[in-house]
């Protein structure tokens, strides 16, 4: 549901692509207009060039339909975020006579959040790929570290905050443990939950098929639903902090690279259409002595 005074949902996508119609651009305003206020700017606030720069920035995206896309997957994934921490507290806050059930359902939001987090981080190197034009290819060359060895080695130095944000957010503990453990969960390997002091056994399918025809396994539901509530409070907390992590990097990150595209010179913004221009005319001029040649040897 649309909140207009909710600036956080779908950040990139009212920042960047002018998708969403006025309800996205009054988003990008009032964006703006809270950054003027939060930086204490001495110059006056107007609306008239927040909008011009609004535009400027999209049709500078424009150019780039790839990264226009990736705007909207990491947006996606900032609101799935949102909505697996609210699914995993209802799952365990709710009263239940069966804490299998509940371990169930933290276990399926935990692993989902893992693999959410893990995919943010290589559709943003996607975005930066694609929005800066750094000549990985799509799909096949393109990950976190080869993005970030591009940018450490780029002669324009407006990159550098770029490189500098994204060096930041992969060396994170808390997103370096999300990520390294979603590794581990794909392949099977991770027999022990560790976050921070404390660890986790983890309960594998063939487990969970012994405890349902464990004669005894009433008695273990105490115990079991005592850990899973000391699981849930501390990876909670854990997440919660890794989605105020994210968003304040998509913020960061926005601002930088509407920075480079306010910069950018004019003929550079439109420098793809000048060259298909220009491809057009060669072969236009290269065509018509064939076609005089053609026309002469019909009237013959």
């Amino acid at each position: 549901m649309y909140d207009p005074n909710d600036l956080t949902p779908w950040y990139y996508t009212a920042m960047f692509t002018g998708r969403g119609g006025d309800s996205a651009e009054d988003r990008a305003v009032g964006i703006e207009i809270a950054n003027w206020l939060i930086a204490n700017d001495a110059d006056d606030l107007s609306l008239p060039s927040i909008r011009g720069n609004n535009a400027l920035v999209r049709e500078w995206m424009a150019q780039r339909p790839a990264a226009t896309r990736y705007c909207f997957e990491l947006d996606a994934i900032h609101e799935d975020l949102r909505w697996i921490l609210s699914e995993m507290s209802t799952a365990c806050d709710s009263p239940t006579e069966r804490p299998d059930l509940m371990r169930v359902a933290v276990v399926y939001h935990l692993q989902n959040y893992h693999y959410r987090v893990y995919a943010y981080r290589e559709k943003l190197a996607q975005l930066i790929n694609a929005v800066l034009a750094l000549g990985l290819a799509e799909k096949r060359e393109v990950n976190a570290e080869r993005v970030l060895d591009k940018l450490r080695y780029h002669d324009n130095a407006a990159y550098r905050p770029i490189h500098d944000l994204l060096c930041g957010l992969m060396n994170d503990p808390r997103v370096r443990a999300f990520v390294d453990r979603r590794t581990l969960l794909t392949h099977r390997a991770l027999l022990e939950y560790r976050s921070g002091k404390n660890s986790w056994q983890i309960i594998t399918a063939e487990k969970r098929a012994q405890e349902y025809f464990d004669a005894d396994g009433v008695s273990q539901e105490v115990q079991l639903w005592s850990d899973l509530q000391a699981f849930h409070r501390h990876e909670s907390a854990e997440m919660h902090k890794v989605v105020g992590l994210l968003e304040r990097f998509r913020h960061d990150l926005t601002k930088s690279l509407r920075q480079i595209a306010l910069t950018a010179p004019r003929y550079q913004r439109r420098w793809r259409y000048a060259t298909l221009w220009c491809l057009f005319v060669t072969r236009v001029v290269k065509r018509l002595p064939n076609f005089r040649v053609q026309r002469t040897r019909r009237r013959r």
